[in-house]
């Protein structure tokens, strides 16, 4: 199971505690790239996971509850407002009645300490315009259940709210297909349920013409949605066997300077991760050796901060070029370190957004 922090405001949050909905925000003005930055965040929810809800401005933490659907877009009037009707949602129920909620004074206190780190930068995070959702461990989320039945010491774990399921059809429209439809004007007023197993595409016209992801996020959405529902033979594809937490964007540094595109936790039920794999995702972009000492760098940083042996973490560089000579240059670090601590993974997409993945073998 997985654990989310999903944010929302005051009015908002009222309509989606009477209506068992959450949903995220869509800008008159979203340019295309937005839009795929919002669908990735929506769909690294699934069925199943639970949640808490961060109320803006009220500055408290609700919770806990669990999505009872799979992700969907609806543009209808549900949440009772003129100018913005949160089309990018899920469905949850409440699992236990906290009436009282975690103010945010709880919540700095637990960063501080590190045993909230999966939100630490979120204050000073870039695509905050977009990201609605963030991914927390599940030692995380026992920290903050722990702090809710403080709060709630007497709590009757029976006495939570029911609601009327919103109905939402088991066909999944692809999530290209729908931002192209919206683009054409078509509006959807009933919930259409999402999927990404298709990217956007664009064709590089540079001597041998070939396709590469039109946008990053995009590029990231996918690969999450596939590692998080065990889709296209990816987890196998980038040999991530055994992780079973996946956060997407996920601080590396207590400050906002890096984080991984996706970090993988190798652990137990209930027990601290024992490996992780910091995936960094490029569109379009030659990798080079810099690339490679720089990650290097920001992995013996997260090693130091999670105190752990470097040798219990891994770099996964995923790309569609990588220069001549980042292949020698991991093969001398583990000739004079005894250490190959980076992967390297080549994708490559056709017109209709196929993608497959080819791992550059570095021999040892």
């Amino acid at each position: 199971m997985m654990f989310h922090i999903c944010f929302t405001n005051p009015k908002a949050w009222e309509i989606s505690y009477q209506k068992g909905v959450y949903g995220n925000v869509e800008g008159e003005n979203d340019q295309e790239q937005t839009l795929w930055g919002k669908v990735a965040d929506l769909l690294a929810i699934k069925k199943g996971d639970y949640v808490f809800f961060y109320i803006k401005k009220s500055m408290v933490l609700a919770g806990l509850f669990e999505v009872t659907s799979e992700p969907y877009y609806c543009e209808d009037y549900l949440f009772e407002d003129e100018t913005q009707c949160y089309p990018f949602r899920f469905n949850f129920k409440e699992v236990s009645a906290y009436k009282k909620y975690i103010p945010v004074s709880e919540l700095a206190k637990l960063i501080q300490m590190g045993n909230l780190f999966s939100i630490s930068t979120f204050e000073r995070d870039a695509n905050a315009t977009f990201r609605g959702i963030r991914q927390i461990t599940s030692l995380e989320a026992d920290n903050l259940k722990k702090i809710l039945l403080r709060y709630n010491p007497k709590v009757n774990t029976d006495d939570v709210k029911t609601y009327e399921e919103i109905s939402v059809s088991d066909t999944l429209l692809e999530a290209r297909e729908l931002i192209s439809r919206k683009e054409e004007g078509e509006t959807f007023e009933t919930p259409t349920a999402l999927k990404l197993t298709l990217i956007p595409t664009k064709l590089k016209r540079v001597r041998d013409n070939y396709y590469i992801s039109k946008y990053e996020n995009a590029l990231q959405g996918y690969i999450y949605y596939c590692i998080k529902r065990n889709l296209k033979n990816i987890i196998s594809d980038l040999d991530l066997n055994n992780s079973i937490q996946w956060l997407l964007e996920a601080p590396i540094l207590h400050t906002q300077q890096f984080r991984s595109d996706i970090l993988c936790l190798y652990n137990e039920i209930n027990e601290a991760p024992h490996f992780y794999s910091i995936i960094e995702i490029k569109r379009d972009q030659k990798i080079t050796i810099s690339d490679l000492s720089q990650l290097i760098g920001y992995m013996k940083a997260y090693a130091d901060l999670k105190k752990i042996p470097f040798s219990s973490i891994e770099g996964i560089y995923i790309s569609n070029k990588f220069e001549e000579g980042v292949t020698n240059y991991l093969k001398s670090r583990k000739d004079t370190e005894n250490e190959n601590p980076i992967r390297l993974i080549e994708y490559s997409t056709n017109e209709e957004g196929v993608v497959t993945f080819e791992e550059l073998f570095v021999e040892v």
